[in-house]
């Protein structure tokens, strides 16, 4: 993600270097380049308040943690012209250690993004509580997964990606069984709709339950 912004902050300032002496071009490179550097400072102190140290799980609003990791890759899902849908209902409080999570929703968004087509690709983030825990899905309208990959899914060093190496959702499994949490899919792969659904399932805090 900050690979991203740098490479867009190095390539104005060679745009800059080009023209000096156009001074319309270096203002306007210059006005896009102080947007970019205010998302980044957003981005960055955003993704850094969650990845506090924890010396034990605390109570996080799941609804500000999926607004978050949805936030880190909302350039990447404009370049790609994805559709976003979102559907957050909250207060949707857990016991957690929210960088963790983060990290969680954030592959999961990531997987999303991979699987979309190239064109007319739609990703839905939602949020909810129901039956005493929080659920966090995440939809993408992709081809879907393989039958053969059902079964090791969750393993590590299990994956379909040309350049990846399978540990995403194999960290993303541990990270939510810490958290007493499950993580399941739901695949489609019908005439009229296809893609794939992650669904991060955890706890609702105790401290609410008491209420």
């Amino acid at each position: 993600m900050c690979r991203t912004f740098l490479e867009a902050l190095t390539n104005l300032v060679y745009l800059t270097q080009r023209t000096p002496h156009d001074a319309a071009a270096v203002l306007e490179n210059m006005r896009i380049a102080e947007s970019q550097l205010s998302r980044l400072g957003e981005i960055t102190r955003t993704t850094l308040s969650f990845y506090r140290a924890q010396a034990e799980a605390t109570d996080f609003d799941m609804v500000k943690i999926a607004e978050s990791a949805l936030l880190i890759h909302s350039r990447r899902a404009r370049s790609q012209k994805v559709e976003v849908h979102k559907e957050l209902k909250g207060p949707a409080t857990a016991r957690v250690f929210a960088g963790e999570i983060l990290q969680v929703v954030s592959n999961l968004i990531i997987n999303a993004l991979d699987a979309v087509p190239e064109s007319g690709g739609v990703l839905s983030l939602r949020a909810r509580t129901l039956g005493g825990k929080i659920h966090i899905s995440v939809s993408d309208n992709g081809s879907g997964i393989d039958s053969s990959m059902s079964k090791v899914m969750f393993e590590a060093h299990q994956t379909t990606k040309k350049h990846g190496i399978g540990l995403g959702l194999w960290l993303s499994k541990n990270i939510a069984e810490r958290h007493k949490g499950t993580i399941t899919y739901r695949c489609e792969k019908r005439p009229d709709k296809t893609g794939t659904t992650f669904k991060l399932s955890l706890p609702i805090s105790h401290t609410l339950r008491k209420i």
